[in-house]
C-alpha cells in the first residue's frame, strides 16, 4: 500500500466541508491511507519479472566425427548413376568379348543340307523332300534304300548308271518302277559330300535315328576317317551288278 501525503489529506477534508456544509466525522472524513496501486506503481512480480526475461538458447550437442566427415563428403554426380548402373552390362558385355568364337564348322548333317540345295535335289524333290507328280517324296527313302550303301551308289550313278547294270528300270528294295523319271548323277561329290548328304536325306528327311551301326558308319566316311570303298558294296548295288570301281568318285 502507499501512504498519502498530508497535504493532500488537508485539502480533502476542506473540499469535504465545503460541499457538506461543516466538516465531515472523523470517521468518514478521514479516507483510506491506502490506496490501489496504479500500473505504473504496482510491483513487478517475481515469476512476471522471470518471465519477462529471455531464456538463453540451447546449445547444440558438439558433431561426432564420422557425421561430419559424411556430410563434408564429396557426392556422386547425377550424371554418374546412369553409367554406374550401366556398369554390371559392360562387364558382362566385356566378358563375352574374351570367349572364343564359335567356329562356325557346320555338323554333317547340317552340311549335308547344304549340299543337297547346292546339287540341285531340292529343286527336285522340294525343299523338305515332299517331291512332286512325278518326282517321289523322300521321306519313305529308308524303306526304298535300307542299306545306305545302296543309297550312296544311287546318287552317286543316278538311275541311267543303275538301269544300265540292272538291265531293269525298277530300283531300291520296293522294286519302284522309274515312270520316266530322271534322277542324274553326281559324279563330282567326294566321298564325304556323298554321305553327308545321304545322312542328311536318311537323318532330316527320312527319319533314322542319330545312333547305331549304319549311322555311325556313315558319320566315319562324312567326316573323313572312312571312304566308301571301305563301306564296299551294299546288297542290292551287288545284285544291280554294279561296278566295284564305282565305289571311287569325286
Amino acid at each position: 500500500m502507499t501512504e498519502i501525503p498530508e497535504h493532500l489529506l488537508k485539502r480533502s477534508k476542506e473540499r469535504r466541508s465545503a460541499i457538506g456544509g461543516g466538516d465531515a466525522p472523523a470517521e468518514e472524513s478521514a479516507p483510506s491511507t491506502e490506496v490501489e496501486a496504479t500500473p505504473e506503481t504496482a510491483p513487478v512480480a517475481p515469476a512476471a519479472a522471470a518471465a519477462a526475461v529471455p531464456e538463453p538458447a540451447p546449445v547444440p550437442e558438439p558433431m561426432r566425427p564420422e557425421v561430419a566427415a559424411a556430410l563434408s563428403r564429396r557426392k556422386i554426380p547425377y550424371w554418374a548413376l546412369p553409367v554406374l548402373a550401366a556398369l554390371p552390362l559392360w562387364a558382362y558385355v566385356y566378358q563375352a568379348t574374351l570367349e572364343p568364337a564359335p567356329s562356325g564348322e557346320l555338323t554333317p548333317v547340317e552340311a549335308g543340307g547344304e549340299i543337297y540345295v547346292s546339287s540341285a535335289c531340292a529343286g527336285c524333290h522340294g525343299a523338305t523332300g515332299g517331291g512332286s507328280a512325278s518326282v517321289p517324296a523322300l521321306d519313305g527313302v529308308l524303306e526304298t534304300w535300307p542299306d545306305f550303301r545302296d543309297h550312296m551308289m544311287w546318287v552317286r550313278i543316278g538311275n541311267a548308271g543303275w538301269f544300265a547294270s540292272s538291265g531293269d528300270e525298277v530300283y531300291g528294295a520296293t522294286d519302284t518302277p522309274s515312270n520316266g523319271g530322271s534322277m542324274p548323277a553326281h559324279p563330282s561329290l567326294t566321298d564325304q559330300q556323298l554321305a553327308e548328304v545321304v545322312l542328311y536325306e536318311r537323318v532330316t528327311i527320312g527319319g533314322m535315328e542319330e545312333s547305331g551301326e549304319e549311322y555311325d558308319a556313315l558319320l566315319a566316311i562324312a567326316e573323313g576317317t572312312s571312304t566308301f570303298a571301305d563301306a564296299g558294296l551294299g546288297e542290292l548295288s551287288a545284285a544291280a551288278g554294279i561296278p566295284e570301281d564305282d565305289l571311287a568318285g569325286g
